[in-house]
């Protein structure tokens, strides 16, 4: 699998969070947070590696206890 995408289970727009890990270019990849759904603010930052960008989801973005899920 290339990508991974996770959203925090919340459909308003207001509080819906959406995290994507992409491979941008050849071996970089790049992580996504999206908030507020598909027309939201979106921030990007770009790792060496997909383990390191999902590493860095995992011990960073995603809250256990708050919802998130992988799509």
């Amino acid at each position: 699998m290339n990508s991974r995408q996770w959203w925090n289970g919340r459909w308003s727009r207001l509080v819906r969070r959406d995290v994507f890990v992409r491979n941008a270019a050849g071996d970089r990849w790049q992580v996504e947070l999206r908030r507020g759904g598909p027309d939201g603010r979106v921030r990007t930052r770009t790792f060496d590696s997909r383990a390191a960008a999902v590493e860095w989801v995992e011990s960073t973005v995603l809250d256990p206890g708050s919802g998130w899920r992988e799509v």
